[in-house]
């Protein structure tokens, strides 16, 4: 089913992949403090997403946010960096989002955004983390990572189109936000500061 379903949200995958930040990434310019506040952010997301989500025991293994707090914790360390207690407003967008799928019962809705997330890390995690500052321990995993897959992929249906378009549409954002000359102009308005009922940012770290 991936293989269609990997289809179907191409386009929406290569939108996120053409983003000035998704390139840096990959190519190994990232700077350190950027690096950073993206790690905070997709703590935060993965945070939430993995307290909702439905998976079988057997997979929980997948689950990142521990080893995203690990990769701030160690960058924090060495570059001396503070706590972020603001955020880019897609990132309360994306936790908004995730509990409105949960409120309305749509676990399949919430795969679909763990299909883009972890299935990103589980395929590409390697090439990212050899091109990033720190151990990059998020992009390690625990046992077989092409059983994980497998038994990852029988979740998954075609139906998760709509929701698997949504995520990357939400990375673009993201994306763009991380890119521009100075996070301050991130900064402002609720949506800054997703704090509704997950606890005040600055409290994770």
């Amino acid at each position: 089913m991936t293989n269609k379903l990997k289809q179907l949200t191409w386009a929406h995958h290569q939108a996120a992949e053409r983003r000035r930040f998704a390139k840096q990434l990959i190519s190994g310019g990232i700077d350190p403090f950027v690096y950073y506040k993206f790690l905070n952010c997709q703590y935060l997301v993965y945070e939430v997403l993995e307290s909702l989500v439905i998976i079988p025991p057997n997979l929980t293994t997948i689950y990142r946010a521990p080893r995203i707090m690990q990769d701030i914790e160690e960058l924090g360390e060495i570059y001396g960096y503070d706590d972020i207690d603001h955020y880019p407003k897609s990132v309360g967008r994306c936790i908004n989002h995730m509990h409105a799928l949960y409120e309305a019962d749509d676990n399949d809705g919430l795969l679909a955004h763990m299909y883009v997330r972890h299935f990103g890390e589980l395929h590409g995690g390697q090439i990212i983390k050899a091109k990033t500052p720190g151990k990059g321990v998020m992009y390690e995993f625990e046992g077989d990572t092409k059983v994980m897959i497998e038994q990852f992929r029988k979740l998954l249906h075609d139906g998760m189109e709509t929701e698997a378009k949504n995520c990357f549409d939400l990375a673009s954002e993201l994306f763009d936000e991380l890119s521009k000359p100075t996070f301050d102009d991130l900064y402002g308005g609720e949506d800054a500061n997703p704090s509704d009922g997950f606890g005040h940012p600055s409290d994770n770290n």
